[in-house]
């Protein structure tokens, strides 16, 4: 049996790295550190209660998936996950899904039981949700992992209470905010330096701004041909593409966010192709919640998956969406979209 007590964490260690490789002291950082060092003593004590989770929270490029991925790695022996919150709510219900039929099972409550058994800790990137069935799941879900002692670091852009924005149904999603408030202590991050806007960072693509007058087509054909070349890869079936080549794909944003598309399908693009175009993205109205849900689901996924993508749009990343129920979702992804402008 493993004794709890005698290992030993230290967060300060590679957080100061972090600041000798070119992070800039940060107050507000240095407080996190602080309170994930607790915790992580808490989990390697014997008490008899879970201790509380933490909530990182701020808007893009506070470093806040970093800070998540400092305090998982230096966690010993405890058993810890780390997932895309995107991927975690896809996987639930795949999961219910192979779930054989049973009369009366308390399916959520199986699902539960078998994430406890394989983490005690449960890190989730960037948390949020706009879609109440899924909001409704997670409640459930979350009250069965509290109850088994799992307790959760998860990072977002949001404060808890400010989580569920749009007005729509936001009574319904009251039951599993009051449980996150009263299971996870919030560390606000807003202050201080945005990593992504550090002039040395790497782009991760291109983002092509193209005037009314100019052929967004014209300004992609270029890009096509140099990230085209070499056997083709198979298209998805359910894939609908203005061209394949190679390991690159090229949608049109009628194409990529204005079709019945999701999670699955975009992690399943990001996994066949290295490379996506994505030509047209406008500026959307508040009445386009749903494709620019979607685009913002498609960035974090290519993203997340490391893959690169040429974008071209009629204005910045930061006037694509500007009002409506998508809004405070997109500035994380204009946020990233910012990134392929240097």
């Amino acid at each position: 049996m493993t004794d709890y007590c005698a290992l030993q964490v230290d967060l300060f260690t590679p957080y100061r790295a972090k600041l000798a490789q070119g992070w800039q002291a940060d107050a507000a950082q240095a407080r996190a550190v602080v309170r994930l060092q607790a915790l992580a003593n808490a989990l390697l004590g014997n008490t008899t209660q879970p201790p509380k989770g933490v909530w990182l929270y701020g808007p893009p490029g506070r470093g806040k998936s970093e800070l998540l991925q400092l305090f998982l790695e230096q966690l010993p022996a405890v058993p810890w996950r780390r997932v895309h919150f995107h991927a975690f709510m896809e996987e639930l219900h795949r999961r219910m899904n192979a779930m054989p039929p049973q009369p009366g099972k308390d399916y959520v409550a199986q699902l539960a039981s078998d994430l406890a058994a394989e983490a005690t800790v449960l890190g989730f990137d960037e948390f949020y949700l706009t879609n109440l069935p899924d909001a409704m799941l997670l409640g459930r879900l979350m009250q069965h992992l509290f109850a088994k002692g799992v307790v959760v670091v998860a990072s977002s852009n949001w404060p808890l209470p400010e989580l569920f924005q749009g007005g729509l149904n936001r009574d319904r999603f009251l039951p599993l905010l009051r449980l996150m408030e009263s299971k996870l202590d919030a560390l606000n991050l807003s202050e201080g330096l945005d990593y992504r806007q550090r002039a040395d960072k790497q782009a991760w693509g291109h983002y092509l701004m193209v005037p009314p007058c100019e052929s967004a087509e014209a300004r992609l054909e270029g890009w096509w041909y140099e990230v085209s070349e070499g056997p083709t890869v198979p298209a998805p079936r359910w894939l609908q593409a203005k061209r394949v080549g190679g390991s690159a794909v090229w949608l049109t944003f009628a194409q990529a966010c204005q079709q019945s598309l999701g999670r699955t399908e975009y992690r399943e693009l990001a996994s066949t192709y290295r490379t996506v175009l994505l030509e047209g993205v406008p500026a959307l109205t508040g009445l386009e919640a749903d494709a620019a849900l979607r685009l913002a689901t498609l960035v974090d996924i290519l993203y997340d998956q490391k893959r690169r993508l040429i974008l071209s749009a009629a204005v910045e990343p930061a006037e694509i969406v500007k009002d409506g129920a998508a809004a405070e979702v997109f500035q994380r992804t204009a946020s990233r979209l910012s990134e392929l402008q240097f």
